[in-house]
């Protein structure tokens, strides 16, 4: 009788647990290795980046991560040997309903920034960031806080894609050479 009475009350135990939500497919690009600790309501991944290439990491959600927003943390572990200036998360098909923390390893100043409707996020970093960052919270700090993702126009089966990137110095130096072509102009017309 005992025997039946704990084999019942563990069958229920399965029924009751949630579903596995927000699947990882897998991730794409460069040498970064990614491991991901997603459960239902929330997609959270720790990014080791082994170089600069951006990664892509797919997730196909389920009915449980449309309840409501949907969660997200991540640990970057910056294992380049550079310091990071900047880093950004892009989403495909979905956008930031909220930014959360950022902590880092060696400094506490940091920007937040949106564009593109919320669909691509930008940290910038006070002083080069050479350890981790924990977006969010994913190690369970009480004064840390998840990001948000706004999962309104989903649909169950979906593949939320999330691009994480670190920008090119290239890229960095066309911006300041752009900005400087731009300031003087400005300086020759106030002449």
């Amino acid at each position: 009788m005992k025997k039946i009475i704990i084999a019942s009350l563990a069958l229920c135990g399965l029924a009751s647990a949630p579903a596995f939500a927000a699947n990882f497919i897998g991730s794409t690009g460069g040498t970064s290795i990614v491991t991901d600790y997603s459960g239902s309501g929330l997609i959270s991944f720790d990014l080791d980046l082994h170089d600069n290439a951006p990664v892509t990491l797919s997730y196909q959600l389920t009915a449980a991560d449309l309840l409501s927003g949907l969660d997200f943390n991540a640990v970057l572990r910056n294992l380049t040997g550079a310091g990071l200036n900047q880093f950004s998360f892009g989403l495909g098909s979905a956008s930031f309903q909220s930014m959360g923390t950022v902590t880092r390893s060696f400094d506490t100043a940091y920007t937040l920034s949106s564009s593109q409707g919320g669909q691509l996020a930008v940290i910038g970093f006070g002083s080069p960031e050479y350890l981790d960052v924990a977006i969010g919270n994913p190690l369970g700090n009480p004064s840390a806080q998840n990001w948000v993702i706004d999962t309104s126009g989903l649909n169950a089966g979906d593949v939320l894609t999330i691009t994480a990137s670190v920008p090119e110095p290239e890229s960095c130096i066309m911006a300041l050479l752009g900005l400087a072509a731009v300031g003087a102009l400005a300086r020759r017309r106030q002449a």
